[in-house]
């Protein structure tokens, strides 16, 4: 009878941390959208080829009220969805428009209740280029010699009111119209827009910094979890975080206290930006809004322990919790400094640690699940972080460690 039970509690808890390793997903089908195409297009799109980073098919992720977080796929893949999409939803009846090939350099979503934030970085070719793929494998765009890039459209979206699908379509709807603008007029336009730089020159202009520009060759350097050094700078998103590529650089006025920072203008007064992180040369920062819901400030946490998850203590707060509380309330558990909190460094997605999201965390390595059977409070911030220090030790590459 025992044995029978020992192997029934094996069961159990082996079909639990199946089921926790599987991460939610929600799938994505981008339906023809001829209202997509620019009016008196100039163009059509007859491929589309990816050179993302991230190679797969995740391309965002939504962080719920409860703090869970769930990746966000297209149904058919990601190049096919987009392939399909983008070349049917352009038009020309009398097929006597000449042909591009849009290149997606970045396609990232991150969506939460507040806010929908979509990045995307395109390139036009015309026939016959060569791309590099992140892994150095050729990717060819056909076979004309001659392809050269003709325009280059890095778009921000950034909205509450829409669903997802409308926020991908808005970005991608822009790169277009942008295009055809310059088509329009080649001589008058220049032949790059960029949401990114406005933002980064408005930002170096209030804090007094440089915009520093990097090589198009990536090495380990250019990976946050490879690199020997970490750069100093000002991350305004996850893909600079991840690439150890700080789009802001020179001397940062900070205000430090207590594992808490603020940025500060040379003037001494806040600065207003809403950066993703940065880092001071030695650690790394996150911004809370990323976690606290409303925005109830904009000052960054430390970065305690970088590898597969960084992680750090603070207090998660979420939309529901301020719905349910008084002011004196947020503010007390503003200043609790409880949770343990993790920044995925595969998807980008911020949530809160729980005892049932460790063995997922953990799965792999016996011996930290068997120390997470032996904690004496696994719900307890600090012995969290403690035990995910001890992961990110095993997994991350040597030039870290």
């Amino acid at each position: 009878m025992n044995r029978i039970c020992t192997l029934l509690t094996f069961l159990l808890i082996s079909v639990k941390l199946a089921i926790a390793q599987t991460p939610a997903t929600m799938n994505f089908t981008l339906r023809t959208d001829l209202t997509m195409s620019p009016r008196r297009c100039l163009f059509t799109i007859d491929s589309v080829v990816s050179t993302r980073l991230d190679t797969t098919n995740l391309f965002g992720t939504w962080q719920h009220p409860s703090g869970k977080t769930t990746e966000l796929r297209f149904k058919e893949g990601f190049q096919p969805t987009l392939n399909h999409f983008i070349c049917s939803s352009l038009i020309d009846s009398d097929k006597k428009l000449p042909n591009y090939t849009l290149v997606v350099q970045e396609f990232a979503l991150t969506g939460t209740p507040e806010t929908t934030h979509f990045e995307l970085a395109v390139l036009f070719f015309t026939h016959g280029a060569t791309l590099q793929n992140p892994t150095g494998a050729a990717v060819p765009v056909n076979d004309n010699p001659q392809g050269l890039p003709v325009y280059k459209a890095d778009i921000i979206v950034e909205i509450s009111s829409k669903t997802v699908v409308e926020v991908l379509k808005q970005g991608l709807a822009i790169a277009l119209l942008k295009f055809n603008d310059y088509l329009t007029n080649p001589a008058t336009t220049l032949s790059i827009y960029s949401d990114f730089a406005l933002e980064s020159a408005q930002a170096a202009r209030e804090l007094g910094l440089g915009q520093f520009a990097y090589d198009s060759i990536r090495t380990d350097e250019d990976n946050l979890l490879r690199c020997s050094q970490l750069r100093l700078g000002v991350y305004q998103s996850f893909s600079e975080l991840r690439q150890n590529r700080p789009s802001l650089t020179g001397n940062l006025v900070i205000r430090e206290k207590n594992d808490f920072a603020e940025l500060r203008k040379p003037s001494g007064s806040n600065a207003r930006n809403r950066f993703f992180g940065f880092c001071d040369g030695k650690d790394l920062f996150i911004s809370r809004r990323s976690y606290q819901s409303g925005g109830l400030t904009q000052r960054y946490v430390r970065v305690k322990s970088v590898g597969r998850y960084l992680v750090w203590i603070d207090n998660y707060i979420t939309s529901g919790e301020i719905a349910g509380a008084s002011f004196g309330l947020v503010g007390a558990l503003a200043a609790n400094y409880k949770d343990c909190i993790v920044l995925d460094m595969q998807t980008g997605g911020v949530f809160r640690v729980t005892k049932d999201k460790l063995p997922a965390m953990l799965a792999g390595h016996d011996d930290l699940l068997a120390e997470l059977e032996t904690l004496s409070n696994p719900q307890d911030g600090l012995q969290q972080l403690r035990l995910l220090d001890k992961l990110n030790k095993l997994v991350r590459p040597v030039s870290m460690r």
